[in-house]
């Protein structure tokens, strides 16, 4: 059949895949060769170099680990990690592998609709970086899928579970708790429209993580008490096979128990010796709840994050959208819908979990038009042809369209729309419209809610004549849809200081542009040297840019340039940013007068290295070691519940097991160093709160001393950024921001000197600090000519010599000097 839309959708997932696709108002699943509404993201290649995906190659998972491979999604956008399979020697990157379980789901759509499409949209978590929205995309393309939009999950599950809703002026929260990933998006419904309001998230949150804390709290110590397992532990490579055979099982039994209060696990295991033991345990659904524990506190805590940020409570919010197999378990919606543990918003359940991702994919693929993927072939002689710009699905029972009609003279000409099937009468028409004389028409149609409308395209010559022409038909179904999707996370470049130059802020409605004006920090000879640009780009919304994860580099080499650039050139910059969030960068040199494209490579960095991976985070502990006794000491209490939230999402025993299990397995070495950033954060979190009082005091006594300075040295033109400054303190003491204040107490110490840098008081306070460093100055014989030039000028009121004497001084020191204190006394009269 011939698609107007795409109407297919992909939820790529970590542990299970599906595809869904649009069928008037319903979106089916397209289940794969078991029947089966999932398949499963793994992957195998056997002896003989055959490659299997889904069910067959999670199975043989547990007998031949080093020929499988599962859970690989959280590697996407990473490099210098690939699977190798051991009997073949063969290696694929993560994109590479995401491919292979795409091209199932296409295989799996031609046998049961013998349709071959190139064309789906595929979902991904709103957590995820560019550089993994970029891998993504690279792994549709390798599949064949020449056009795939991505669209965010949380997004998806809204649309699933709102497409045909009856809402208006109301707020969802969907919790979308997956098997490798969590997302919690705030959704706003106005209008028949909705938009993503805010968004919290994390990457290396998800059901596995149970399934590990299954393995390594209960099973691994029962095994190594029953048999002789020598040092049995995620992270010792020699058990490697028996770890995962124990993973799959808990896997397994964790779904089991979710409807029973216990189950039996039974895996044949290899001890010291190479004898096959059976190990069999009794898995307790209370275990498994007390193991969730961590992780739903977590996903809460990311929860009310957003609310907080949205400036809403839990009363503000109609429902809460589960998404996600770890929803269907009964107490994860005990403790969601406890107001005081957990989240107190009711639960819409109505839709399938599981499911629900790849059926909202496939609803936008429904708003996703074919036409706009591949222009259509020009008409031949003598036969019509009708270009129509509208929205296949929206909210409006009376759509607008517009079009034109191509092929011949128009003139005389009309078009007519025919709904047959409009509320069950005979027909619906749009009566004959009038052709402009280029062709072009307007038209207002009538639509009918709970069906795809399906008009039929009648042209007519001046005579009034039926004549064929193509496309002869418009379907548009009436629907909730999505306005502009905002940027998850902010973007910015990292600088050699550690803070960050954001390009896009979060929140950003996409398409998105940024222009910015870069210069070179190292000279670049042609065709030599490591690259003129190599500035790492960050996401994330931490002013340290190494709070923030690192997702790729700025980078033009060296072989791209014609001659040579000198330091501090100048390369002017421009950042797109698509819907789906796949980003386009190009690199302008005025200097060379050429324009460099793919100026980013969105890549990250492979896997960190484990021992310098166990020091970080031995670092840390120490440091955060020292902060609880700090906190115990003043006995803050916000400090204090900061520590808390670390403790209560068991945010270092985490740590601890995952360094452990970095050794083997690079996923745990990437999810070690995400979890160790967001300690860092929440440990920075709790030092500005010990730091407050003092930060607040020395805000308020900077303000009457930047007043007096202004009203005794200053101008006109220096009141109303005094009057701006006093403002942003002021805002910023009420947020309780301390990065904030301290960005605020900066700039405020910046307009004091620059005042005093105008009336040429600076000079003469910069000239005592640089007296009492004398020192430390390279050679002082010059040194003391320079103080008593000095002198003479200070005596002398001559601030301009004065200032060729200071800039003098300071470059006898090793260092450059401290800015002058602008809260001195200013030692001179007037």
């Amino acid at each position: 059949m011939t698609r107007t839309t795409i109407d297919f959708g992909i939820d790529l997932g970590t542990t299970n895949s599906a595809i869904a696709r649009l069928n008037g108002v319903e979106a089916e699943i397209v289940k794969n060769d078991l029947s089966s509404d999932t398949t499963p993201s793994a992957v195998m290649v056997d002896r003989r170099g055959r490659l299997i995906v889904g069910q067959a190659a999670k199975q043989r998972g547990e007998s031949d680990s080093g020929n499988t491979c599962l859970e690989f999604k959280g590697l996407m956008g990473t490099t210098g990690k690939p699977k190798v399979f051991e009997a073949t020697g063969r290696s694929m990157e993560p994109e590479e592998l995401s491919a292979e379980v795409l091209r199932s789901l296409r295989q799996d759509v031609a046998k049961r609709t013998g349709e071959e499409i190139t064309a789906a949209v595929i979902t991904v978590p709103a957590a995820f970086d560019l550089s993994a929205c970029d891998a993504t995309r690279r792994a549709a393309g390798l599949a064949g899928l020449t056009h795939a939009p991505l669209l965010q999950e949380p997004t998806a599950a809204a649309l699933a579970y709102g497409f045909q809703t009856d809402d208006e002026n109301a707020f969802w929260l969907v919790y979308d708790f997956g098997g490798g990933t969590f997302d919690a998006a705030v959704i706003s419904v106005r209008d028949g429209e909705f938009t993503v309001v805010d968004h919290r998230g994390d990457n290396f949150l998800g059901g596995k993580l149970i399934d590990w804390a299954i393995v390594e709290e209960l099973l691994v110590p029962a095994v190594a008490r029953e048999f002789q397992f020598t040092d049995l532990r995620r992270g010792n490579p020699k058990w490697s096979a028996a770890i995962n055979k124990l993973k799959l099982a808990a896997e397994a039994a964790k779904i089991q128990v979710s409807s029973a209060e216990s189950t039996s696990i039974l895996v044949e295991l290899q001890d010291d010796s190479g004898q096959l033991v059976e190990f069999e345990y009794d898995l307790l659904r209370a275990d498994v709840e007390r193991l969730m524990e961590p992780f739903i506190v977590r996903s809460v805590n990311l929860c009310r994050k957003a609310l907080e940020e949205s400036r809403l409570g839990p009363g503000d919010i109609q429902k809460a959208l589960l998404v996600g197999g770890p929803t269907l378990t009964p107490y994860l919606r005990r403790r969601l819908a406890d107001p005081r543990e957990g989240l107190g918003i009711p639960l819409d359940h109505s839709q399938d979990p599981i499911t629900a991702v790849a059926r909202g994919a496939a609803i936008f693929a429904g708003t996703q038009r074919v036409d706009t993927i591949t222009a259509a072939p020009p008409p031949t002689a003598g036969e019509y042809a009708i270009e129509l710009e509208y929205r296949p699905v929206g909210p409006d029972i009376e759509p607008f369209i517009g079009g034109k009609v191509t092929g011949g003279a128009t003139d005389g000409c009309t078009v007519e729309f025919v709904n047959p099937e409009y509320k069950g009468k005979p027909a619906w028409r749009s009566g004959r419209i009038p052709l402009g004389p280029d062709g072009t028409f307007t038209a207002t149609l009538w639509a009918e809610k709970g069906r795809a409308n399906t008009f039929q395209i009648e042209f007519g010559d001046p005579t009034g004549a039926l004549k064929p022409i193509t496309p002869g038909t418009l379907t548009y179904t009436v629907g909730v849809v999505e306005t502009q999707p905002p940027l998850i996370h902010s973007v910015g470049i990292g600088l050699a200081d550690n803070e960050v130059e954001w390009l896009l802020k979060k929140g950003t409605p996409l398409p998105a542009r940024r222009r910015i004006v870069l210069r070179t920090t190292i000279g670049v000879s042609r065709g030599e040297g490591e690259g003129m640009i190599r500035i790492p780009v960050v996401e994330g919304e931490h002013h340290r840019a190494d709070r923030n994860r690192q997702i790729g580099r700025l980078e033009v080499i060296p072989e791209q340039i014609r001659r040579d650039v000198p330091e501090g050139s100048e390369v002017d910059l421009t950042l797109l940013i698509d819907e789906s969030r796949l980003v386009t960068a190009r690199a302008y040199i005025p200097l060379l007068d050429e324009e460099f494209e793919h100026a980013i490579n969105l890549q990250s960095e492979t896997a960190p290295d484990p021992d310098r991976l166990a020091r970080d985070v031995a670092a840390e502990k120490q440091r955060l070691a020292q902060v609880r006794r700090r906190a115990s000491e003043f006995a803050d209490p916000r400090a204090e519940q900061v520590l808390a939230r670390i403790d209560n999402e068991n945010t270092v025993a985490d740590l601890d097991k995952l360094v452990d299990a970095a050794r083997v397995d690079p996923g745990a070495s990437i999810t070690a160093e995400n979890r160790l950033r967001d300690l860092r954060a929440a440990t920075d979190e709790v030092e500005d709160e010990l730091e407050w009082p003092a930060l607040v005091q020395e805000a308020r006594e900077l303000v009457p001393a930047v007043r007096d300075i202004v009203r005794d040295r200053g101008k006109a033109s220096h009141q109303a950024p005094l009057e701006a400054a006093e403002e942003a303190v002021q805002e910023a003491i009420a947020a309780h921001d301390a990065d904030l204040l301290r960005q605020r107490v900066a700039e405020l110490r910046q307009l004091a000197l620059r005042v005093l840098d105008e009336s040429g008081d600076l000079a003469f306070l910069a000239f005592e600090e640089l007296r009492t460093l004398q020192p430390e100055m390279r050679d002082q014989r010059e040194a003391e000519q320079l103080l008593a030039t000095g002198r003479r000028a200070v005596e002398t009121n001559d601030v301009g010599t004065l200032r060729q004497v200071n800039a003098a001084l300071g470059e006898l020191l090793p260092s450059p000097p401290p800015p002058p204190d602008p809260f001195s006394t200013v030692r001179r009269s007037r």
